[in-house]
């Protein structure tokens, strides 16, 4: 029993060890692959932008979008509301006067269900967000714009939270607007 025991412990301290070294190795190689995933979807958002100004905003690191003249485009903040199955990472440009300049969900932000959450990532679904303002930016059977996806309710209404939240944390954090015009 006492050599089984020992046997068993010290296959454990080789796989843990094995397992964390594994871990080092690729750390870097996933840091670099989520700061270039990151660059896509900000891309996504303002295909127009040149650049990407980064800043800290209430604690929040957000990215000020410019086009080649310098001219600024919006803003872009990421949100993770809580999903059917778990937090749905979204990546959302707000234009200068508050609304949807676009939004950016991969397969990978979130764990929804396959085949009918997972829809919440598609254009058709995500399209619908752009020019809206956070008034708008609810279901329809919720009294707002946006359509649901059929039998993903859950998801749909968690990604229009989400963007409606990340609009008002703009209009709170920026009432002026980014270009100095009060919001509508």
């Amino acid at each position: 029993m006492l050599k089984l025991g020992a046997t068993l412990a010290v296959t454990c301290v080789i796989a843990a060890g094995a397992i964390a070294g594994v871990n080092d190795a690729v750390k870097g190689t996933i840091a670099e692959n989520n700061r270039k995933e990151a660059i896509l979807k900000r891309q996504q958002v303002f295909p127009a932008a040149k650049e990407f100004e980064e800043r800290v905003v209430d604690g929040r690191a957000v990215f000020v979008a410019k086009d080649a003249a310098g001219a600024t485009l919006g803003l872009v903040v990421t949100f993770a509301p809580r999903g059917y199955a778990g937090p749905i990472g979204m990546t959302i440009g707000i234009s200068p006067d508050g609304t949807v300049a676009g939004l950016a969900i991969s397969k990978l932000d979130q764990t929804e269900t396959p085949g009918l959450g997972v829809k919440i990532t598609l254009a058709p679904f995500r399209d619908q967000f752009r020019g809206k303002n956070a008034d708008a930016v609810r279901l329809k059977k919720d009294g707002g714009t946006v359509d649901a996806i059929t039998a993903a309710t859950i998801s749909s209404r968690a990604v229009a939270n989400g963007v409606r939240e990340a609009l008002t944390w703009y209009r709170k954090n920026f009432p002026q607007g980014l270009g100095g015009e009060p919001l509508g």
